[in-house]
């Protein structure tokens, strides 16, 4: 007579799986570490976790509008910095400098630039008519050397400056310093490469996609390299 048969056991369907344990975002990685994953290869995680899957169907890919993307150039503060100025900024200016030492216009631009590092840059057509409008005022009056007007203050600009120097002087306070151009022009190319990937990828079949991707990797790759090589150096 036969002995009935044990049942078979089979694994539960939807056992959850215990927590896999990322590394922290943003946590500082020795040298060794920046250069493994420098060489990192393709994911092995299931297919559903994978940010390209193998083989992707050809489509328009949605990526941000190109509005979106300008916001890279905000990366590590590489955005250029812009100042908005008013007449009543220049007059400011003008008058803490004519303060200092007297000044001919053209001197006059160069020291704002200088003061605010850069930051802010006027233009002749906005400094010399307010150096007109204080001359009419009598708050600066000039001398002219060498075919040359000098400006300088009045005894009612001093008058003047001394009792809202305060207020004056508060216009140095907004001034940004000018960003790195280099700086500038790398948040450009940041630009420039997320909008070629755009178009690299619209309408992209499975080819096109692994190109983008590898070229995209190599390029991660080689700048893990270089921190991993300036982390060899200065460890």
């Amino acid at each position: 007579m036969n002995s009935p048969k044990p049942a078979e056991t089979t694994p539960e369907v939807g056992t959850a799986r215990p927590a896999e344990t990322t590394p922290e975002v943003g946590t500082a990685r020795p040298a060794e570490t920046i250069a493994a994953a420098a060489e990192q290869g393709p994911s092995t995680a299931p297919a559903s976790h994978r940010v390209f899957p193998p083989n992707r169907p050809a489509s328009t890919l949605a990526l941000p509008p190109a509005a979106s993307l300008a916001g890279i150039a905000g990366i590590a503060g590489i955005a250029p910095a812009r100042r908005r100025t008013n007449r009543g900024d220049i007059r400011s200016a003008v008058l803490t400098l004519l303060a200092e030492q007297p000044l001919n216009g053209y001197q006059l631009i160069q020291r704002i630039t200088e003061r605010s590092n850069g930051g802010w840059k006027p233009s002749p057509g906005g400094v010399y008519p307010a150096l007109q409008l204080l001359e009419e005022e009598g708050i600066v009056r000039t001398e002219e050397t060498l075919g040359r007007k000098t400006y300088q203050l009045s005894e009612q600009g001093e008058v003047y400056v001394n009792d809202n120097w305060d207020a004056l002087a508060a216009v140095w306070a907004d001034t940004t310093p000018a960003p790195d151009e280099r700086l500038v022009e790398i948040g450009t190319l940041c630009e420039h490469v997320l909008t070629a990937v755009r178009h690299a990828l619209d309408a992209a079949d499975d080819a096109r996609i692994a190109q983008v991707r590898q070229l995209l990797l190599d390029t991660r790759r080689s700048l893990y390299q270089m921190l991993a090589a300036a982390a060899d150096e200065t460890g």
